[in-house]
């Protein structure tokens, strides 16, 4: 297990440390359909289509050999595939006799290492049994068990045709046996809650498994499900809304348990719901960010904890100097982040740059005489922009409360054994530490908090409510943080914002104020610090913007210079947000040509 790169235990790694290298997995269908259907085809588990679970990859070959030469072909050219394994997938997997001889002459006719059998826990017969044992003496056996979920009520409501006591009684027989074993677990189904995920995730770790494989739940078309669906629309998870739960389940997960997959995928054209953007490869990489910045990993929150996995999580959670100190002109300091190759604040202060952009051009104390004041930190980074604002209300003994969206806890950390302020060098670290701990600080008067929530705040602020009389919005540089700069994301934070609110920035770059000024802003300057330009104040009512944009940027905003960053879905990467706006650009061009 790769602790220090992959917060969950992939089951490639697994494979390479059980085999000495990874098996390609060669599906295999037999077309022999699913006992749990009727001879005509109806009944069967309320999402599952036609074609069953099996592989897009052999879709086009219907002979099994025709399968078994495209998907080697398939493995060999991708993935210079050297070791594979036989995977019998679609449906569900029986051992009559006529079947149970066709396994052997496939396994007997190619090189696998290692067979995997997909099927259900009611179709492990006795017969099944010994001829698991017979096969596992020549070759790895793996059963695949379609298990869903661990609750009986959700069973029967996807009409599974078995209870959870069935998958128990088969994990722990083929255990008996010597066979490994591994769980088909789905994400989503409906009238399941968060709650019940992480039960499943408990219960599954008690069992004898050797992997599970984890599915989003895909409402299809042609499908009881879609059917369902479509005249009573329930819960479809986004990317963001899954990564969440995903997440959770995983830490909840016995840290030595190997994940297969962590989603799953249909053809396009049969998906009613839920519809990503997000490939599968770029999905995995996001959860895999997302774990690894909040310093989070599977198991994490698992009760029966093993020691030897601590102290993989302990190690990874550390620093790793990502975020370099650096001493700035007025004595403070910042961070130079490896990331994203920049400084979190100007080098001529930090804390002068949190003053001067935020603090001061937001009018903090006199907001604060005239009742609660209520901030939104956008990238809360090191802090200061929060922490200067929370000093200023315990020295007015006002009311302030603060919502925060950061990412990178290790930052946050980091920032709590580094910084202190001058008045009083305890505050502020305590404030952090807390932040760091707790993701919350309460002042003793209880007049003044501060609440930070992880992840990546395009997702996180879908969660926050209310509507703020400040918003700051620190993130890094349009060209290495795009993902924060753009007309979706401004929209969002028009709706958060009072209506005598002000949104303040040190960014004044064009796409970024032309983007503003389209969500529906007034949007002016503030006073350079630290760079030529100064920053920018943006807000609902005209009366607050003081500066107004120079006339120059007026008219740069009607060039090609203005059209701003776009991110329509939330889930682009910064490299696919530039390479978008390269490519209106490029139109715009040929449309005044």
């Amino acid at each position: 297990m790769n602790a220090m790169n992959s917060p969950f235990y992939q089951y490639r790694d697994y494979m390479k440390k059980r085999y000495g290298a990874p098996l390609y997995r060669v599906p295999v269908d037999f077309q022999q359909g699913c006992p749990h259907r009727k001879k005509d085809g109806s009944g069967g588990c309320t999402f599952c289509p036609e074609r069953g679970g099996r592989s897009m990859q052999t879709l086009r070959q219907e002979g099994v050999d025709d399968q078994i030469q495209e998907a080697i072909r398939f493995v060999k050219d991708r993935y210079g595939a050297q070791h594979l394994m036989a995977y019998f997938q679609a449906f569900t997997a029986n051992f009559l006799p006529e079947s149970c001889n066709m396994y052997r002459n496939i396994l007997n006719r190619y090189d696998f290492r290692a067979v995997s059998i997909g099927t259900r826990p009611d179709s492990l017969t006795d017969p099944a049994y010994e001829f698991l044992k017979e096969l596992n003496q020549k070759w790895d056996v793996w059963i695949e068990l379609g298990a869903q979920t661990s609750h009986d009520r959700t069973l029967s409501r996807i009409n599974r045709g078995h209870d959870w006591n069935s998958t128990k009684e088969a994990v722990l027989r083929l255990h008996e046996h010597g066979i490994n074993s591994a769980a088909h677990i789905i994400l989503g189904l409906p009238g399941e809650t968060k709650e019940d995920f992480r039960k499943t995730a408990e219960v599954f770790s008690d069992l004898p498994l050797q992997a599970v494989k984890i599915h989003n739940l895909h409402i299809l078309k042609d499908t009881h499900l879609g059917t369902e669906y479509l005249q009573n629309p329930f819960l479809a998870y986004s990317e963001h809304e899954y990564s969440e739960i995903l997440i959770d389940f995983l830490r909840h997960l016995r840290p030595d348990l190997p994940v297969i997959r962590i989603s799953t995928d249909s053809l396009p054209e049969e998906i009613i719901e839920p519809r990503w953007t997000m490939t599968k490869n770029q999905f995995r990489s996001f959860v895999i960010e997302q774990m690894n910045l909040r310093q989070i990993r599977q198991g994490d929150l698992y009760q029966k904890k093993d020691s030897e996995f601590q102290d993989l999580n302990q190690a990874s959670s550390q620093n790793d100097s990502m975020h370099q100190p650096v001493n700035t002109d007025d004595g403070s300091v910042t961070f130079y982040s490896k990331r994203y190759k920049e400084h979190y604040h100007t080098t001529v202060g930090a804390k002068l740059e949190a003053v001067n952009k935020y603090f001061l051009p937001g009018k903090l104390p006199s907001r604060l005489k005239t009742g609660p004041v209520e901030i939104l930190d956008v990238c809360f980074g090191l802090g200061y922009n929060s922490l200067v604002s929370f000093s200023q209300a315990l020295a007015q003994k006002s009311s302030l409360n603060i919502t925060a969206l950061e990412m990178d806890r290790n930052v946050v950390q980091a920032a709590s054994e580094t910084i202190t302020d001058d008045t009083d060098q305890d505050t502020w670290r305590k404030i952090l530490n807390s932040l760091y701990q707790t993701s919350a600080f309460e002042s003793e008067n209880q007049k003044c908090g501060i609440e930070i929530l992880w992840g990546d705040a395009r997702h996180t602020i879908e969660s926050v409510s209310g509507k703020f009389d400040l918003i700051f919005l620190d993130p890094f540089s349009p060209p290495r943080n795009p993902e924060l700069w753009t007309l979706e994301f401004f929209q969002k934070l028009r709706k958060l914002i009072k209506p005598d609110g002000l949104l303040l920035t040190y960014c004044a770059a064009i796409p970024v104020r032309s983007g503003l000024l389209k969500a529906g802003f007034f949007v002016g300057e503030t006073e350079p610090i630290g760079r030529p330009r100064g920053g920018t104040a943006a807000s609902p009512d005209r009366n607050q913007i003081l500066l107004p944009l120079p006339e120059s940027d007026l008219i740069l905003m009607e060039s090609q210079r203005g059209i701003p960053y776009r991110d329509p879905a939330g889930v682009w990467t910064g490299k696919e947000i530039l390479r978008d706006r390269e490519i209106s650009i490029e139109e715009f061009k040929k449309n005044i040509a």
